[in-house]
């Protein structure tokens, strides 16, 4: 696990600027203070491992800013990747609850600051406050319908209105959505973004030339300059933020 050194902790869970959209989020006042004074304060280099298969639960961990992606091994050796976890989302929760050891790789895809519970803490915790264990319980079931979503989204979407959702969370993670001329940098390689979406690279590439080609972003490399996050939200068939 390559952390960097811990940082100091200048302010709690309930002054978090993530606070909102964390997993942690419906957690009351009292156990928000608890979790604020066991958690540690980590950070990542882009390209580290959190965690690998094998690995035996060291804790509990919040993403606070940056992107995780999960990998999972195949039985023939292959390696994909199948998830991203961005500001606000819980990793580890599985192998805690299942007291068993981790079964994909965690690698920062950025630079990552995260919040971490360590085992023990986080043990004491889900009995101090059973609110946590529920939360925890949660995070785990969504992730659940989060990969049911997926599936029907593969099934019913096409692929550039996939590939757009895609972008507009990227733009949401530091822009409104009516923000214009923002500036990405796309956090996965083409061939990692492909496998995501469930298709060949050579698809990915067509479908983003057409999107530079109707005007909707500029490419150059991993940078994607977005012309308007509105109307990519349209083209991804999704609903005005609020």
């Amino acid at each position: 696990m390559a952390f960097d050194p811990p940082a100091t902790c200048l302010s709690g869970c309930t002054a978090c600027k993530v606070r909102h959209v964390s997993d942690w989020a419906g957690l009351p006042r009292h156990a928000a203070e608890i979790v604020s004074r066991v958690r540690v304060r980590r950070s990542l280099r882009r390209g580290a491992t959190l965690f690998a298969p094998g690995d035996s639960n060291a804790g509990l961990y919040c993403v606070s800013s940056g992107i995780v992606g999960i990998r999972m091994a195949h039985e023939n050796g292959t390696e994909a990747l199948i998830a991203l976890a961005f500001p606000g989302e819980t990793l580890g929760a599985r192998a805690f609850l299942r007291n068993s050891p981790h079964r994909t790789t965690a690698e920062a895809l950025t630079p990552v600051d995260l919040c971490m519970i360590q085992r023990r803490d986080a043990l004491r915790l889900t009995q101090q406050a059973p609110e946590v264990h529920m939360a925890l319980v949660e995070r785990c079931l969504a992730a659940m319908d989060a990969a049911q979503t997926e599936l029907l989204h593969s099934a019913a979407l096409s692929n550039r209105a996939r590939l757009c959702r895609f972008l507009h969370r990227l733009c949401l993670l530091d822009h409104d959505d009516e923000a214009c001329a923002v500036q990405l940098r796309l956090p996965v390689s083409r061939h990692d973004l492909a496998g995501m979406l469930g298709i060949q690279p050579e698809s990915l590439s067509r479908l983003l030339g057409k999107l530079a080609d109707d005007g909707l972003v500029t490419l150059s490399g991993r940078h994607v300059m977005v012309a308007s996050v509105a109307a990519l939200r349209a083209e991804a068939g999704l609903e005005p933020c609020h």
